[in-house]
């Protein structure tokens, strides 16, 4: 069975916001509506999100390292 690759969406940038939206929306999803002391605290709660998922990625880095070490010192 073979599978098609998703569809491509086009997007653009929200002026406001600095975030991606999709074209087909018309306006930006994240921003639309929203006060701008409202919008800052959702751009605070992105960013937040997004260093700790960064995070998470250097601790399975170094997780992984040490295990090649581990494995490295075992051989020999």
């Amino acid at each position: 069975m073979m599978f098609a690759p998703p569809p491509i969406r086009f997007s653009d940038k929200c002026k406001r916001c600095g975030l991606r939206y999709p074209r087909k929306a018309g306006k930006c999803v994240h921003c639309d509506g929203l006060t701008d002391a409202q919008m800052e605290a959702m751009l605070l709660q992105k960013r937040r999100a997004h260093k700790n998922t960064a995070n998470i990625g250097k601790l399975f880095f170094y997780i992984a390292m040490l295990i090649l070490v581990g494995l490295a010192i075992a051989a020999l």
